[in-house]
């Protein structure tokens, strides 16, 4: 560390994760298998318990397999859902177990909670020596000509990093993205969808 502006500036990282998710972790997970070191930050104290998506597509463990945490994600997942459509008075029991799909390891859905892909994923960083810091907040990142400058706060106080890449996986409202002027061009979807993820007891 040196000293600046009464601060002290961090370099010693290569590439500065922004959003502990399942794309930041993964990207965190990916950059650390090329070499690189990582550190990851995340605004929020605990992980966000509601899933915004609870099945792992085929390509998904795909891409996961060579980062070596396939075989814990599987361990914690159902990976021969059933489903029940609601057809006007109908009611169609589904199998999502064999989707038919031919050269993949992985031909079915896989049916888990995002926080316990979140979970698997954070452990296997921790293994590598990479540790999640919860509660750490970028305030801002700029481009200073030879990489980023970021300005990070936690309960330890505030603190600058420099480093080649920041990496903006903070969801919608990225802090990155406003920063480096980057616009958001999607739009919300005119349907409805309710997702309930819940603990229940006394279900057959």
């Amino acid at each position: 560390m040196v000293a600046h502006s009464g601060r002290d500036v961090t370099t010693t990282v290569d590439v500065l994760v922004v959003g502990a998710g399942t794309t930041g972790l993964s990207l965190a997970l990916q950059a650390h298998a090329h070499g690189a070191r990582v550190r990851v930050v995340e605004r929020r104290p605990e992980p966000f318990r509601p899933s915004r998506a609870l099945i792992l597509h085929p390509r998904t463990l795909e891409v996961l397999r060579p980062l070596g945490v396939t075989d814990a994600l599987l361990e914690s997942a159902d990976t021969a859902p059933r489903v029940h459509l609601h057809l006007g008075s109908r009611v169609v029991d589904t199998g999502l177990a064999d989707l038919a799909l031919p050269d993949t390891a992985f031909p079915h859905l896989t049916l888990m909670r995002q926080t316990d892909v979140e979970t698997v994923l954070a452990r296997a960083l921790a293994d590598r020596g990479v540790t999640v810091e919860r509660g750490t907040e970028l305030l801002t990142t700029r481009d200073d000509g030879d990489g980023a400058h970021a300005v990070l706060r936690s309960r330890h106080g505030v603190e600058e990093v420099r480093c080649p890449f920041a990496v903006g996986c903070d969801g919608p409202a990225s802090t990155v993205r406003a920063c480096a002027g980057i616009g958001w061009h999607g739009r919300p979807y005119t349907e409805e969808v309710v997702l309930a993820d819940l603990d229940l007891d006394g279900m057959p």
